[in-house]
């Protein structure tokens, strides 16, 4: 008996990993993020857990935005879980962050 890895599902006979829309999504928003010239950031995952963390270039703040799965969609949110705005608008919430980490 073939028994399957932890997260895998079998497609046409090939194991595949399970599309992770909360990565997708936070990959978007890191894409977003690295064109503007102010702005760094990375993509950490930790114990299966993955959020962006966003700097203004010359400054030590640090902001961190997940994504879940709120008020029926998915959500680019806080670290402390406070909604940002809907996935669809990443560039809104570029918007956000740059206001967030301005100067003064």
């Amino acid at each position: 008996m073939r028994m399957m890895g932890h997260g895998r599902h079998a497609v046409g006979g090939v194991m595949v990993r399970p599309r992770n829309e909360r990565r997708v999504h936070l990959d978007a928003l890191r894409d977003a993020v690295r064109e503007r010239e102010e702005l760094e950031c990375g993509l950490v995952e930790r114990r299966g857990v993955a959020w962006v963390s966003v700097v203004r270039v010359g400054s030590r703040r640090l902001v961190e935005v997940g994504c879940d799965f709120v008020r029926a969609g998915w959500w680019f949110t806080w670290s402390d879980g406070r909604p940002i705005a809907p996935v669809e608008n990443v560039q809104a919430v570029v918007g956000v962050l740059v206001r967030e980490l301005a100067d003064g």
